[in-house]
């Protein structure tokens, strides 16, 4: 620890430095709360640097109220409270100006209380908390590097001097826990295993930045034996201080393995030292509170990333597609279909089995170790984009991987209203909510497609429509209904609300900045070697603003937003359907036909037109938008497959957005279909995908035939691995609330009564048995199915997966099982 000789000397010092993480710290013989930059020195030091900054909000109360605070006359709970200052100020309310008071505090823990005394008199800004507040208000962002002037630890002013984040120590982690119950219990169940990994080339070789500490002999290279439990924490704490991470890694560590650790330390009478400071104030030990379903993890002077919530986002935005949010699956992705063969020699419920058996627990050690490093692996790749999510929104590494796209938005939308002296618009209390949800805005114009198989398609797409229409139109609750705009001079939606042309509102202005920065980032893109580290620091950084750009629009007409304008939300939404009906009419008058639109795409056919055609329309309706708004081409497709509705045996009308399309490279793109959802079993959606690529790749209907006909031989005969047949599920609500029996319902009370813990949220995987007199009864956890009933999978999975492409070219359910005779075929493709 540094001791603190410029701060007795009173000597002035310069610190540049990395910011890693931030904290909050009150001193009480000052009365001062400060924000804390635990800062990453160009030593490879930690320096923890006290800024000072008072928490505050606004308030509209009457001159009288203003100077009781001021003298602190006003109680709660039998205290007085002590106001640091109370200033009358002019800020701007939803594009009007007003004036309010500054209320501004001692501690954090103030503003709550005052905003209870304050009762019914109207009060603004309130529920940020303290560090977020501090973040906006101070430009704080994350892994950007600054330049500070302290006198001790004290700084008055952050200079950031660069926003490159540079190369940070990364180190993963896993634990593994004794669960003879199924559910361990902390009071009861032991921590049995801690992997930790710094370096994933490492293959579980004996190596200071891979393996496993734990307290039983196993004779592996890679593992380092303690006397005990608590002897086994103490070494990992020691591991990690030796290895210095600024960012600790892990699976589902937020909810579990901080908790777990903290808990079991607790248990043995020691606390867990995996932060690190420079700074007698601040406590490097490991600090879980949990208030309800929320978690808080403090590990001063380094940060954490839950690779888990991250995979959760990226999932959510469509990032990336995963059938579950395991590691298993993450790993798959991220590694383009590498496997962890470890998973697949250890069950995870009976991990109490593999650490009593000698032979067992060689495999438990793989098992946890390469779980470290596949976090680790995953959290490399993610790391970038969350940086930049991290510098965007103002805010901390673990809340950015938590939070949802609206949260980012909101954040974002807050600093820039603090900048423009903006007053925060409150979040909605739950009447609000209930009101909004009851007056639903109406969404995009969809032209169905005729279900059929098409050739020489071309799709163009708006470039980001929603977002384009903000800007462009300048929508934004503060420019509704203006006063200095009459009709004629307003923006008019199609539904007749108007928008101001005079004044820029707060949500194009930002929205406009971010799609400016990305144009600009994917313009030195294209100048870069893409194996480059600016290459990927610059990707990242696009990807970042391409999520909360067209994040907008959904935060707008989120109920809960604190934005939320309904008279916003559905003017875009109107505005769209009207330029998309447009862009229809002009291609039908160039002599196109439309085969199907959705939102803010159309689908054509060429027939006798030309590509050029094409491109000539789309410049052609470019001249006629206005703004930022233009229509792009998205690609042209040799080939596509539309289906009909759900349900819908003989139905004339296409389903929406469940289509496949092959490109001009050869490149399948599939919307809508079986084999991107979970909750169909892999034979099924390997299958479709098969059927998929005979039909448009090779153009042989009669082999995409003789494909399904050889999966079902397969299912009759029993050579199908029981992994192929395994269906994901989420269960929705608690297993034991739900009244009506279903498969995974079924599954997840068996499971429930082995001990297991499944509960609302909990993903199974589960396999339709041969045991049982109905489907409910044969489902059973995929982990202890011993068979399968071919006639489940074939009825349920395999020809509903395929049928609906496979009809369009005049085959039955029962030509497809081998029951009938061949139909002849009809036109191979639609005109």
């Amino acid at each position: 620890m540094t001791e603190r000789t410029t701060e007795a000397k009173g000597l002035e010092e310069e610190i540049v430095g990395t910011i890693i993480d931030v904290e909050s710290y009150y001193d009480e013989n000052e009365r001062q709360s400060y924000g804390v930059l635990m800062l990453k020195d160009e030593d490879n030091r930690l320096r923890s640097v006290l800024v000072p900054f008072d928490p505050y909000f606004y308030a509209d109360i009457p001159d009288r109220l203003a100077e009781q605070l001021r003298e602190s006359l006003l109680d709660h709970r039998g205290e007085r409270i002590e106001v640091k200052d109370v200033e009358k100020v002019t800020r701007t309310f939803v594009g009007k100006p007003v004036t309010l008071y500054k209320i501004v505090c001692y501690h954090p823990s103030q503003v709550p209380a005052l905003r209870n005394i304050l009762g019914d008199y109207p009060v603004y800004e309130a529920k940020i908390p303290y560090i977020k507040r501090f973040m906006i208000d101070k430009d704080i962002q994350p892994f950007t590097k600054v330049r500070v002037t302290v006198k001790g630890r004290k700084a008055d002013e952050v200079e950031r001097i660069s926003d490159i984040t540079p190369k940070l120590k990364l180190a993963a982690f896993d634990i593994e826990v004794y669960n003879p119950q199924g559910v361990p219990d902390y009071r009861r169940d032991p921590i049995i295993m801690i992997s930790y990994a710094t370096d994933p080339s490492k293959e579980g070789t004996s190596s200071d930045k891979n393996g496993v500490i734990t307290y039983r002999e196993i004779n592996l290279p890679f593992v380092k034996e303690t006397a005990d439990e608590k002897e086994m924490l103490n070494r990992f704490a020691h591991i990690v201080s030796q290895i210095d991470p600024d960012v600790l890694i892990g699976y589902n560590i937020e909810k579990f393995d901080f908790p777990y650790m903290y808990k079991r330390a607790k248990v043995k009478g020691i606390t867990l030292s995996l932060g690190r400071s420079d700074d007698k104030d601040i406590s490097p030990d490991l600090m879980v509170v949990r208030k309800g379903s929320s978690v808080t993890v403090r590990i001063p002077g380094r940060t954490y990333l839950d690779v888990y919530e991250a995979v959760r986002f990226l999932n959510t935005v469509g990032a990336a597609r995963f059938t579950r949010l395991t590691l298993k699956s993450a790993y798959r992705e991220f590694s383009g279909g590498g496997e962890l063969e470890s998973k697949d020699t250890v069950n995870r419920h009976d991990i109490w089995k593999a650490w009593e058996d000698d032979r067992s627990r060689e495999d438990l050690a793989r098992y946890n170790v390469e779980d470290s490093r596949a976090a680790l692996y995953i959290g490399e790749k993610i790391l970038p984009l969350e940086i930049e999510l991290s510098k965007l929104a103002r805010q901390t590494l673990p809340e950015t991987a938590r939070s949802t796209t609206g949260r980012l938005v909101e954040s974002l939308l807050m600093y820039y209203s603090q900048l423009r002296g903006e007053i925060v618009p409150n979040i909605p209390d739950e009447s609000t909510v209930r009101i909004r949800m009851a007056n639903p805005i109406q969404g995009a114009y969809v032209k169905m497609p005729e279900p059929g198989i098409y050739k020489d398609i071309v799709v163009f797409d708006f470039r980001g429509l929603y977002p384009s229409i903000i800007i462009s139109h300048n929508v934004d609750p503060a420019t509704l209904n203006c006063e200095c705009c009459d009709d004629e001079e307003a923006f008019v939606s199609p539904i007749g609300h108007k928008f101001c042309k005079k004044r820029r509102g707060l949500i194009p202005t930002v929205l406009e900045m971010l799609l400016d920065r990305r144009i600009e980032i994917k313009k030195r893109l294209k100048k870069l070697d893409p194996d480059t580290e600016e290459y990927a620091r610059l990707y990242a950084r696009s990807q970042a603003y391409k999520i909360i750009a067209n994040s907008f629009y959904g935060y707008l007409a989120y109920p809960r937003s604190r934005w939320y304008c309904r008279e916003c939300g559905a003017s875009v939404t109107a505005w769209g359907r009207y330029y998309i009906k447009e862009t229809i009419k002009k291609a039908e008058d160039m002599g196109f036909r439309v085969l199907y639109s959705d939102t803010d795409s159309v689908f054509l056919l060429l027939g006798d037109r030309s590509k050029e055609d094409a491109l000539r329309f789309m410049e052609e309706v470019n001249k006629s938008l206005p703004g930022k708004m233009e229509l792009e081409l998205e690609g042209f497709y040799p080939r596509g497959v539309f289906v009909s509705k759900r349900g819908s045996e003989n139905s004339e009308k296409g389903a929406k957005k469940k289509y496949a399309l092959i490109d001009e490279q050869g490149r399948i793109k599939i919307r809508g279909f079986e084999l991107v959802r979970r909750d169909w079993s892999e034979i099924a959606k390997r299958t479709q995908m098969n059927v998929l690529k005979a039909i448009l790749k090779e153009g042989d209907p009669k082999k995409a035939v003789r494909i399904v006909k050889e999966t079902v031989n397969k299912l009759r005969k029993g050579e199908v691995p029981i992994r192929d047949l395994v269906i994901y599920t989420q269960i929705q609500r608690n297993p034991k609330s739900y009244t009506v029996k279903s498969p995974e319902l079924s599954a997840a009370r068996k499971g429930i009564e082995r001990g297991l813990d499944i509960k609302e949220g909990s993903v199974i995987g589960y396999v339709i048995t041969r045991k049982g007199k109905s489907i409910s009864d044969k489902a059973e956890l995929a982990e202890y199915a011993n068979d399968y009933d071919p006639n489940y999978y074939i009825d349920n999975q395999i020809i509903p997966a395929v049928y609906k492409i496979l009809k369009e070219l005049g085959f039955t359910k029962d030509e497809l099982k081998g029951l009938g005779k061949q139909h002849t075929l009809n036109a191979f493709f639609t005109d």
